[in-house]
């Protein structure tokens, strides 16, 4: 005959069940806080969202249109620029910029600050050199991103100050060549 023993089954006594419970919380409510600090910090990125994406391409381009211009000056708006009257040194919303060709001829630009089909667009106009009017519709924009666009010649520099949509604000100088 075989001895009675008393079979014992492994188990977790209430002590570490409690242990490995407050562990879990622990852990949980950590990742928690991780997750709410994310959301935060992508809220926080998106909002300089203009400096971050926008505003890159929009200097590279006005530095080269700029940097290839013959001259410029500044006026109050696109109308006046097209017409070359009433130029500023401050305050203007459109920048005429011109251009000496390879073969001696001289063409002409516009860049402005508009509203244009209900919304503020930094829009581009061009006018070749033996076009008999200025297009009456941009050639292409530039950004549609912009609140304001302010062109300005105080110091002898051009500055083209933009405010983006959510307040922030970027200055580009620079001269034609």
């Amino acid at each position: 005959m075989k001895p009675n023993r008393t079979k014992r089954r492994a188990a977790f006594t209430l002590l570490e069940m409690t242990l490995a419970l407050g562990m879990t919380l622990g852990i949980a409510s950590a990742i928690v806080g991780l997750l709410q600090q994310q959301v935060s910090f992508n809220r926080v990125i998106s909002s300089f969202q203009f400096l971050r994406d926008e505003a890159p391409q929009v200097n590279t381009l006005l530095a080269t249109l700029v940097g290839k211009a013959d001259s410029y000056r500044i006026y109050t708006n696109r109308i006046s620029a097209m017409a070359s009257s009433g130029a500023v040194n401050s305050g203007g919303r459109a920048l005429r910029l011109r251009f000496r060709n390879p073969d001696g001829s001289v063409s002409n630009a516009v860049i402005s600050f508009e509203e244009y089909n209900g919304k503020n667009r930094l829009n581009f106009y061009y006018r070749a050199p033996n076009a008999a009017a200025w297009p009456t519709t941009p050639s292409w924009t530039i950004s549609s991103k912009p609140a304001l666009v302010d062109f300005a010649n105080n110091t002898g520099i051009l500055l083209i100050s933009m405010t983006g949509p959510n307040g922030e604000e970027i200055t580009y100088s620079g001269n034609p060549e």
